[in-house]
């Protein structure tokens, strides 16, 4: 489980010529909300579009059945399928309340509070699976609602890819082996906007204003780290506090040799961006990659990711996770961190949100 790294949002603030307060979590220098032509995410969730998996499976019903869903889960049955989760039930539990769940009755809810942070520096509230056929191509759809003022986690959800033996995802200040596996989060910021950070062979550090570790370049910081590369998509406003969100990750795997590996991200069916060989424009600027902000240039088309070097590495594991260290709390979160998940499905197509 990746730990911390305080000082690497301040180091890069810092460098870069702002003050503390401009820095995000995860690194990701921002001192706006959104972007241009900023998307609001509300909370009304449109029929599933046509020629996804969901619009042909009203309410979801029988969908574990199709062939492209590697695997589905509504908590109508616990945690049943979920290959290993936290065993504390204050921290990872299903609940039933059918005026709560997103559908049906069953719903997980992952908590943190700061009584459990004062006597354990590093929490993980999480569920997570191993799929059963690793894939090159992945598609996660699944509902998340913040209650009320809860802090947003250190860490949030995880997708992995790796060979039959990989088992390293989410070690932090690490650049995994092209030939082993990759892996990539979904982060929930504090401003309410979604980011990617992504650990892969080819990553950036954040040494160098170029993304290299040369002692003595533009910017060095004068050690060398490797804590993810950035990606928060443009055109965002803050998520909605106590409304299910359904939103659906795909990662696609580069062709071995060439850098054609993609991320992308619905939220209620709206694409908030992709990042695929030639989109988005922006500017590599240490270990981020920015499309908007302070920071931004149009300087170039997005390369596309070289997640691998093996054609053996590929998509076996998600993880649902409420990440947090102790001492990293806003003074106004409450007591509980709580984050109810519902109606989780992962599948070889586009997914869509579930029909009611």
């Amino acid at each position: 489980m990746q730990r911390g790294y305080a000082g690497w949002a301040l180091a890069l603030g810092l460098a870069l010529g702002c003050s503390t307060s401009d820095s995000t979590r995860d690194g990701a220098v921002a001192v706006e909300v959104g972007g241009p032509d900023s998307t609001v995410v509300g909370d009304t969730t449109p029929p599933a579009p046509a020629g996804t998996i969901a619009a042909g499976y009203p309410g979801d019903e029988g969908i574990a059945s199709d062939p492209r869903v590697l695997f589905h889960s509504d908590f109508e049955s616990g945690l049943d399928g979920w290959t290993r989760y936290t065993k504390n039930t204050d921290q990872i539990a299903v609940l039933t309340d059918a005026a709560l769940a997103n559908a049906g009755t069953g719903y997980l809810r992952a908590q943190v509070t700061r009584t459990q942070l004062a006597a354990d520096q590093y929490i993980s509230a999480n569920a997570q699976v191993d799929l059963p056929r690793r894939v090159s191509d992945v598609y996660w759809r699944f509902y998340a609602r913040f209650v009320g003022q809860t802090a947003v986690p250190h860490h949030w959800v995880r997708v992995a890819a790796g060979t039959t033996s990989f088992d390293s995802d989410g070690l932090a200040n690490t650049v995994p082996a092209g030939d082993q596996g990759f892996w990539f989060d979904l982060g929930a910021r504090s401003d309410g906007l979604f980011s990617f950070y992504v650990y892969w062979y080819k990553m950036r550090s954040g040494r160098c204003n170029d993304g290299s570790a040369t002692p003595g370049c533009a910017g060095d910081q004068g050690t060398t780290y490797y804590y993810g590369n950035n990606f928060s998509p443009a055109g965002q406003t803050a998520f909605p506090r106590d409304t299910w969100l359904c939103v659906e990750i795909h990662a696609k795997a580069n062709t071995v040799g060439t850098s054609d590996g993609e991320l992308a991200l619905w939220v209620n069916d709206v694409l908030v961006d992709e990042y695929r060989p030639g989109s988005p424009r922006g500017r590599w600027l240490r270990d981020n990659f920015f499309t908007w902000g302070q920071y931004y240039q149009d300087a170039q088309d997005f390369e596309g990711f070289d997640f691998r070097s093996s054609a053996e590495v590929l998509f076996k594991r998600v993880t649902l996770d409420a990440y947090y260290e102790r001492g990293t709390l806003p003074a106004d979160a409450p007591e509980a961190q709580v984050i109810l998940y519902d109606d989780v499905v992962v599948a070889t197509s586009r997914i869509g949100c579930r029909t009611h």
